[in-house]
């Protein structure tokens, strides 16, 4: 009898076996979900986790605590080259993609429909199973939103023109200025009493209603409603930027309805810390929280003084990674990173991949992010127009610009600094010139174009007309004579 219990406590305890080790098993199989955030127009420091005193973000701090905090993370100091960098996993030697008004390799049908040339990574986690949204600022994807190219299942975004609005529907809320282009009309609200299409229908919003809340809303449903397969929800979100023809606006904290002036950036900040804390509680309630990855990032630097420069505060912004299953808790880390890496990064973790042959430009971070790795890249580099910068952790070469500045450009000992301010210039060292050329070659994994051809003078005559350009050393660059 003794030999029997023994027996069936070893059937019992093997069976048991087994099924954790299925279970285990059919986890590890399941691919994790992603919820990529990228505000716009912020610089690491203006969060808590970053160093800020003022600002209060108390849920972006909890993650960066939980999760892994880049340092030096860049993205591109201006907002269409960052889109289609994040999108395509490419550099812009490939896609085109310089600049807002710089885009070479390009005819007049790709100029804006970059997709019909390349993948991108909604498209890929689409066609591998994944259910995907987008929800807010829907602009420089390459290509329709509703298109299977672009690759988004669900869509809740702001209108960015009245062309937007669905035939049939008109929009009755409010408008902003118009931006600095001839022939520019208003701007439909993306703030208070907004322009939303919610899957190709307008929505009907009310002088209480701010966008960021419709978006945010939007998520945690669709969350929701997809807690029984994968998942890409993708939020560029509106905040922090200005208004066409200025104009900060206040956030429901200082009252309902509100206004699209009279504001602060303060303001803004921590409700964005607020949004993601809802986001976060939906994951929660949806129990997907462990196995959802919570990217949040910006598109460039500071609006004022950073955005556009050629330098390294356009691109530097805060870089987070956090999912409780799957992301050691390193904290923050001077790694660095570039955002061509979050394209291979979400194919490794996803399980899916690009066709045979299909180059990427960027390395994934899965190794370091779940600590089977303790390092990730040796350097970075961004570009806007014709200018470009790399750095290792150590050395920064930055404006560099064969066409509207120097193009050696300025070269920095980085040292133990975390602030551009805190670099020591070292361009005229000539001890340092092994160093420069190192630095100058790896440029070349981007290279700029060759201005002799005439295709690509004649898109740089043109970007010499338009009104945004970017910044060289700190300057404005100044319209060029015409080039043969």
């Amino acid at each position: 009898m003794k030999n029997m219990k023994q027996l069936i406590s070893l059937i019992c305890l093997t069976a048991m076996s087994a099924v954790s080790l299925e279970a285990e098993s059919t986890s590890a199989e399941t691919p994790p979900n992603f919820l990529i955030i990228m505000v716009d127009d912020l610089s690491p420091e203006q969060f808590g986790c970053y160093g800020n005193q003022v600002n209060h973000t108390p849920n972006l701090d909890a993650l960066a605590a939980g999760g892994v905090k880049f340092n030096t993370a860049w993205a591109t100091p201006m907002c269409s080259p960052t889109r289609a960098l994040l999108v395509t996993g490419r550099y812009p030697s490939r896609t085109g993609v310089w600049h807002n008004d710089l885009r070479l390799n390009c005819i007049k049908q790709t100029r804006w429909n970059w997709v019909s040339k390349h993948l991108t990574f909604p498209r890929v986690l689409r066609e591998h199973g994944y259910r995907t949204a987008i929800v807010g600022n829907p602009m420089a994807l390459g290509g329709s939103i509703y298109s299977k190219g672009v690759g988004f299942d669900e869509q809740c975004v702001r209108a960015l023109t009245l062309q937007d609005v669905p035939e049939g529907s008109t929009f009755t809320g409010k408008f902003e200025g118009k931006y600095n282009f001839p022939g520019a009309k208003p701007v439909p609200a993306r703030y208070w009493h907004p322009c939303v299409i919610r899957n190709g229908e307008l929505m009907e919003t009310t002088a209480e209603d701010f966008g960021p809340d419709l978006y945010a809303g939007f998520l945690i449903d669709f969350i929701k409603r997809n807690q029984d397969q994968p998942f890409l929800a993708y939020y560029p979100m509106n905040l922090v930027h200005d208004m066409a023809g200025g104009g900060i606006p206040t956030t429901p904290i200082d009252g309902i309805p509100g206004s699209n002036k009279g504001g602060s950036l303060q303001g803004l900040v921590e409700y964005i810390d607020i949004l993601v804390g809802r986001l976060m509680d939906g994951l929660e309630a949806a129990g997907l929280r462990d196995n959802t990855i919570v990217i949040f990032t910006s598109d460039n630097g500071d609006s004022h003084g950073k955005k556009m420069h050629a330098n390294e505060d356009g691109p530097r912004v805060p870089f987070i990674v956090n999912c409780p299953d799957l992301i050691q808790q390193r904290g923050a880390t001077d790694e660095l990173m570039e955002f061509s890496d979050i394209f291979p990064t979400l194919m490794e973790f996803s399980g899916a991949s690009v066709p045979e042959g299909y180059e990427l430009d960027g390395q994934s971070m899965v190794p370091f992010l779940t600590g089977a790795s303790d390092t990730h890249r040796e350097w970075i580099t961004s570009y806007i127009a014709t200018a470009r910068m790399v750095r290792t952790k150590r050395w920064l070469l930055e404006d560099v610009d064969p066409v509207y500045g120097d193009p050696k450009g300025r070269l920095f000992d980085c040292g133990d600094a975390h602030l551009r301010s805190e670099y020591k210039d070292v361009t005229g060292s000539p001890e340092v010139l092994p160093i420069r050329k190192k630095l100058e070659k790896l440029l070349e994994n981007n290279p700029w174009p060759d201005l002799s051809d005439p295709d690509v003078a004649a898109e740089v005559n043109s970007y010499d007309t338009m009104p945004y350009k970017h910044f060289v050393n700190g300057e404005l660059v100044k319209k060029q004579n015409a080039r043969k």
